[in-house]
């Protein structure tokens, strides 16, 4: 619903921006950058909106803020040619709003929004300078500028150090990514040099040029990376490709004529453009609706459909599970312990309780197996840890020291880091078990695309006779295996010295199917 209201506020960015458009085009206003090329800019970011949103069926948070910061950009470029001082005032706002975004955007992108190290810090710092630059556009435009630059060389200190501090994690993205990056900068470069020569006989014509930059930069990179699974519409559940395309080659053709018939030129046109793709955008949000709730009368087989129903089935299953253990279990056990602090004899009353606090743990660690929840304010090192504690406390009866070796920067992309977290509670819970060990070793790293988990410990069981054992009676141990080797990583137990035995899982972490993932969460 929260994704809805958003498409919808877009929708209504959309008429606002067709609004002043027809209002400024009407009283001929003049643009800077010479001719129509804001005009042009800003019609295209407008429709990439709506076709981004309407793509994003999995409601990604990180698409969502790149079709706000698109948004954003939009209407800077617009207001860059307007010469009165409101528009001025709202143009010179939207600076440090959009660089704040800018950055953001990037962060989340990279860490795939996931927990990292300081970023409570650096969001507070990017946030907090942002503010005060707002704050600078009501004092004085020196204040302004002043605060506006403190603002721009804080952020890009943050940025900087954030990459230097996570370059490994940074690596991995150019690594697994870089062929979309370089068409980016090869597809920037070639539209400035395009742009340039067009427009040299033209006065002030790189006049706020530098930020079409990066914004062409983040626009072929989205639509390489993050969207390259994302490539549906709703409306293709209703029409096939071939049929979209003559719909809007034929709007196209149609107001091309009107501008000509009216002699409203460029700008005519892209107003008409704008508001045809806005209304296939609610189109696309009303069929998104319906399908979503089953009003789906009229449909046909499609990417869009296949999408649709794969995710309706993952949440519905996630939806009954979790009602299921919190409305028919839970609660139920709840009640009953309640009930039971009224028993007549005290030592029932303290077993029942002991009793159903343990099956009330039980139950909780079922539905956290079931879907492993990773608080994205933490880090990798924090979460695993969590879990870790969780499983002591599992085990009161059992006196083992377990020493975590873990980077703090340490980073896995989805899925890797669910699998890891499963493959890590597994081998624990295993020691916990079966060790007769009094110390336990974990040591997590990540290298080069590699993970590799190690568990040992110091007890008496060995590595021999635990690989040659039954596999009905280490099931856990034989579903780790099977699940490494579908991955293409591999298992090895071997005998920890002095005593007791070493459990060592190796993983190729691949970017492309990370980012796959990460989009189709």
């Amino acid at each position: 619903m929260k994704q809805t209201i958003l498409k919808l506020l877009l929708f209504i960015n959309s008429i606002l921006l067709i609004a002043y458009m027809g209002l400024t085009a009407h009283a001929d206003f003049h643009l800077n950058t010479r001719g129509v090329i804001p005009l042009f800019l800003s019609s295209l970011l407008l429709i990439d909106v709506t076709y981004v949103s309407s793509c994003n069926i999995r409601e990604n948070k990180t698409i969502s803020l790149f079709c706000g910061l698109l948004a954003l950009e939009s209407w800077y470029i617009l207001l860059a040619a307007s010469g009165n001082s409101i528009t001025n005032t709202i143009f010179f706002a939207l600076s440090p709003v959009i660089w704040c975004v800018s950055i953001k955007f990037i962060l989340m992108f990279l860490f795939q929004n996931s927990g990292y190290k300081y970023q409570k810090l650096i969001n507070l710092c990017l946030t907090g300078t942002c503010i005060f630059a707002l704050i600078g556009v009501l004092v004085s435009s020196k204040i302004f500028f002043l605060l506006y630059f403190i603002q721009f060389m804080a952020s890009w200190l943050c940025f900087i150090f954030t990459v230097i501090y996570h370059r490994k994690r940074v690596a991995f993205v150019f690594k697994s990514e870089w062929r979309h990056i370089i068409f980016s900068l090869i597809a920037v470069i070639v539209l400035f040099l395009t742009y340039y020569f067009s427009t040299m006989r033209v006065p002030e014509h790189l006049s706020n040029f530098g930020v079409y930059i990066p914004i062409l930069l983040f626009w072929v990179s989205i639509h390489g990376i993050i969207l390259k699974e994302q490539n549906s519409l709703p409306l293709s559940a209703v029409f096939s490709n071939r049929q979209l395309t003559l719909l809007i080659f034929s709007g196209v053709i149609i107001f091309s004529l009107i501008a000509i018939i009216l002699d409203g030129g460029y700008s005519l046109l892209f107003i008409m453009l704008d508001a045809l793709f806005a209304f296939l955008y609610v189109c696309n949000i009303a069929l998104d609706f319906n399908f979503k709730k089953g009003h789906n009368k009229i449909i046909k087989e499609s990417k869009y459909h296949v999408a649709l129903q794969q995710l309706q089935r993952e949440e519905q299953l996630n939806l009954e599970f979790a009602n299921f253990l919190h409305d028919d279990i839970l609660q139920d056990l709840l009640s009953v312990k309640n009930m039971m602090k009224k028993a007549d004899r005290p030592e029932v009353q303290k077993i029942i309780t002991e009793t159903l606090d343990n099956m009330n743990t039980y139950i909780r660690e079922q539905m956290q197996d079931y879907h492993p929840t990773l608080l994205p304010k933490l880090t990798i090192k924090e979460n695993y840890q969590n879990l870790l504690d969780g499983i002591s406390q599992s085990f009161p009866n059992r006196n083992l020291c377990v020493s975590f070796d873990c980077s703090d920067s340490l980073f896995l992309v989805e899925p890797y880091n669910i699998f890891v977290y499963r493959l890590l509670k597994e081998l624990v819970t295993n020691v916990y078990k079966h060790s007769t060990g009094e110390k336990a070793w974990i040591t997590l790293t990540q290298d080069n695309g590699i993970i590799i988990l190690s568990v040992s410990d110091n007890g008496t069981v060995d590595a021999d006779v635990l690989s040659s054992a039954d596999r009905l009676k280490h099931r856990g141990l034989a579903m780790i295996t099977e699940r490494m080797n579908d991955m293409d990583g591999s298992v090895t137990i071997s005998n920890n010295h002095p005593h007791g035995i070493c459990v060592q899982t190796i993983l190729p972490m691949k970017g492309d199917v990370s980012y796959q993932h990460f989009v189709s969460r």
